[in-house]
Formats: C-alpha cells, sequence, structure tokens
C-alpha cells in the first residue's frame, strides 16, 4: 500500500473514535443529582448550538462557570451522552451557567473557595469546547477531585482532519495559559494541580517553557503536580522544552501507553517518530526529575486506547492517588510494578 495513502484511510477510524455529541444540553437537576462545578477560561464556549467545523480562533478570552450534573446511574471512566431529549436522570448535562466576564472575577470566585488548590485540565486534539467540559466533569468526579476545577478550553478544530490547525492552535493558546498560571500564583494563595491530555500536553510544556524563560519562575514554583496523560510530543522537541524550563515541578508525571493507536498515527504522519505517550524507556527522558508510569495493561482497545488514563476503571483507580499526592515520595506504588529501567508499570488488573 502506498505510505501516503494509509494516513487517509486512518482518520475515518481516528475519527470514529470521537463521535460523540457536539453541544452541551441543559436541563433542571433531580433532586438528587451529583453537580460539579467547572470554570471554563476559553475563547470559544461551550454551546448548546451544532459546532462549525470551520472553527475561528477568537482572541478574546471568556470566564463561565458552569455546573455540570453527573447522573446517578454514571459508570466510571464513562461519560453519559444524552440520545435524544436530555434527562439528568440519565445524562450528563448543564444544571447551571454563570458567566464572570473576567479574569478578575474567576479569581475573586476560586480565592473564595475553601482550600489552598486547584485543578486545571487542559484537553487534547479533537475537542470541541462541550467535549472538554463534559470530559472534565467526568475527570473530576471520577478522581473525586474537591478543589475548585478550572478547564482551559483551547481552540481546537474538534474534527479529525484539523491535526495540523490544532498544532497552530497550540501556539495560539500559549499567551492565555500563561497568563491564567500566573494569575492563580500572584493572586490567590492556591497551588496548581496540571493536567494535560494529548496536544494539550504539547501546549502546556511549551507554556512551563515560556514561563520559565520570561522569568516567571514564581509561577512554576506554584505548581503543586504535573501530569501529561499521553503526550503527543516528539521526544527532541519535549527534551528541547524541559531543558529550558529547568528544575521541573515536583512530581512530575508522565503517562504513558505503548498501544495508544492515535499516537501511533500521529507518529506515522511525523515520519514514523515515536512520540513521548508511548515511549517505554525511562532512558528517553533521562536527564530530567520525570516519573514516567506505562498503562499499556490497562489497555481496553475502546477510543484507539489514548483516553486510557481518564476512561480505564483500572487507570482511574490508581491516579487519584496521583491527584491528591504531596510529592512523589507520597505516592502509592502497591498497584505498579517499578522496574529496573526505571518506568513504573500498571499491572493487568479485572474486576472492576
Amino acid at each position: 500500500m502506498n505510505a501516503r495513502i494509509l494516513p487517509l484511510l486512518l482518520l475515518p477510524l481516528l475519527a470514529g473514535c470521537a463521535q460523540t455529541p457536539d453541544r452541551i444540553s441543559f436541563a433542571q437537576p433531580p433532586a438528587s443529582a451529583l453537580v460539579q462545578e467547572i470554570y471554563v477560561t476559553s475563547g470559544n464556549l461551550p454551546s448548546v448550538k451544532a459546532r462549525d467545523l470551520k472553527q475561528d480562533r477568537n482572541a478574546r478570552t471568556n470566564f463561565v462557570q458552569y455546573d455540570v450534573s453527573i447522573p446517578a446511574n454514571h459508570a466510571l471512566g464513562q461519560i453519559e451522552w444524552p440520545d435524544g431529549a436530555t434527562d439528568p436522570r440519565t445524562d450528563f448535562a448543564v444544571v447551571g451557567q454563570k458567566d464572570l466576564g473576567s479574569s478578575a472575577a474567576l479569581i475573586k470566585a476560586i480565592q473564595a473557595e475553601q482550600g489552598d488548590e486547584i485543578a486545571l485540565f487542559v484537553h487534547g486534539y479533537n475537542n470541541t469546547p462541550s467535549e472538554a467540559l463534559y470530559r472534565f466533569a467526568q475527570i473530576s468526579h471520577d478522581f473525586e477531585i474537591t478543589t475548585p476545577r478550572i478547564l482551559f478550553s483551547w481552540p481546537s478544530a474538534g474534527t479529525a482532519t484539523g491535526y495540523i490547525y490544532d498544532r497552530d492552535s497550540v501556539l495560539f493558546a500559549r499567551d492565555p495559559l500563561a497568563d491564567l498560571l500566573t494569575e492563580i500564583a500572584r493572586k490567590t494563595n492556591k497551588e496548581v494541580t496540571l493536567l494535560a491530555h494529548s496536544m494539550g500536553a504539547h501546549l502546556t510544556m511549551e507554556v512551563l517553557r515560556q514561563l520559565a524563560i520570561t522569568g516567571r519562575r514564581d509561577v512554576l514554583d506554584n505548581l503543586r503536580v504535573v501530569a501529561l496523560l499521553a503526550p503527543d510530543i516528539d521526544p527532541d522537541v519535549f527534551r528541547a522544552q524541559a531543558t529550558a524550563i529547568g528544575k521541573l515541578p515536583d512530581p512530575f508525571v508522565i503517562l504513558t501507553n505503548r498501544d495508544d493507536k492515535a499516537l501511533s498515527l500521529s507518529a506515522f504522519l511525523n515520519i514514523g517518530r515515536q512520540k513521548v505517550g508511548d515511549l517505554s524507556r525511562a532512558a528517553d527522558v533521562s536527564g530530567f526529575d520525570i516519573t514516567l508510569f506505562d498503562f499499556t495493561a490497562l489497555a481496553d482497545g475502546s477510543n484507539l486506547d489514548h483516553l486510557v488514563p481518564m476512561t480505564s476503571p483500572a487507570a482511574i483507580s490508581v491516579l487519584r492517588d496521583l491527584v491528591r499526592s504531596d510529592r512523589r515520595g507520597q505516592i502509592d506504588l502497591s498497584q505498579f510494578d517499578v522496574g529496573d529501567d526505571g518506568v513504573i508499570r500498571a499491572r493487568p488488573r479485572k474486576g472492576l
């Protein structure tokens, strides 16, 4: 088969893993609803309208609070999307929305909340703002995150054919994310747990690099945990980014999966170069203070095995401790095998 044709044949497969509704649904919550309060900062907000695949990047940043209800029948790792009319008893639904208007209002709102931590999520490639909102609500619920939650939604095209567009959008979104982290560090008393998936991890590394070279070390020091989930980053680019950052936040965790078919396609499009998210040797990121987890054993074949850290019940059960840990020495490794090569590998698990 002509190698140039293969990516065109694989793109429909990649698109198939993201066949989810492209809009949010509003509803009145039942009395027993489990509600996740999510702050969203984005140029393009979640919408009740069908998405426009010709996305326009918006230089104006919006700040909005959404309340997302989780149905009582929720299955760990899943998003119960509406099938027809939204029923919050069985579906994810938005049950409240408040326009904050400015970054100052966002900072004031999160500062007023209890605790000294914030969880910030940066979504990946081929995500609409609506899907990213529901995904972070699912993560927050399943990871038992009780701290204030912020979704940084960057302008993905929300289509499998928009890979190059999304790579450019990563560059477009660097300043808003850097500014958000700076505002949190300098105007609140809360540290940040930063979770970034796929191409969102590339955006995150670019921003950490930007903070380092512009002298904002205090902002980097405010990062309590950084976890890159299936990062779609070329290893050479990652090493250059990490070198520029210097001292990395501790703990700094990378979650890999050798069966990640989405990253395999990304690597194919990149002249066959493997991505950081499917590395299998700690030596590939040697010289940096990084903990490398291999979640290959927890892959189940769904979503091209690209969402394992967020959708696998086994993966979620072991990641909760990561999110809650203070420092690497306190991470529970009882469900992992620590290899002589430095990689911490999850054991296959059944019955979850």
